[in-house]
């Protein structure tokens, strides 16, 4: 699947520090929003392709902290002109991992910081009762 991707933003990250005995929470979600493109060419950039903003989300309680905000990058893949609901579920994964892999990055960085040591997350896509995949975090133990 090819696509033209913008660059990725970070909207909000916020971190924040917690009682030790917080409940841990995961909830990490992708949101896709279809976008047109206006202006000058945009007749002829909405030929090559659908173009969806994708936006993740987040927000994670972990022993002693917890982080939350929002990533957004906007995406057209080329020669596609469906929906996001035509989209396979590993196509969805692979779309939006640079967004996840930018929580990872800010939150081990941040950790750095405010904690002397960094915390390393590992988001991976499982399946819950429904079947429907999301994505989990599970600090790593370096």
């Amino acid at each position: 699947m090819k696509t033209n991707r913008e660059q990725v933003v970070v909207e909000h990250f916020h971190y924040d520090r917690v009682a030790p005995d917080t409940a841990p929470k995961t909830d990490v979600q992708v949101n896709i929003n279809e976008v047109t493109a206006t202006g000058d060419g945009a007749d002829e950039i909405m030929a090559r392709g659908k173009i969806f903003q994708f936006a993740v989300p987040f927000e994670v309680v972990l022993e002693g902290f917890a982080v939350s905000g929002q990533i957004t990058q906007i995406i057209q893949i080329l020669d596609f002109n469906g929906t996001p609901d035509d989209l396979a579920a590993a196509d969805m994964q692979r779309l939006s991992r640079p967004l996840v892999e930018y929580i990872e990055t800010l939150t081990y960085q941040v950790t750095a910081v405010a904690l002397d040591q960094g915390v390393q997350l590992d988001f991976h896509a499982e399946d819950d009762d429904d079947g429907e995949p999301f994505e989990k975090i599970t600090p790593d133990d370096n």
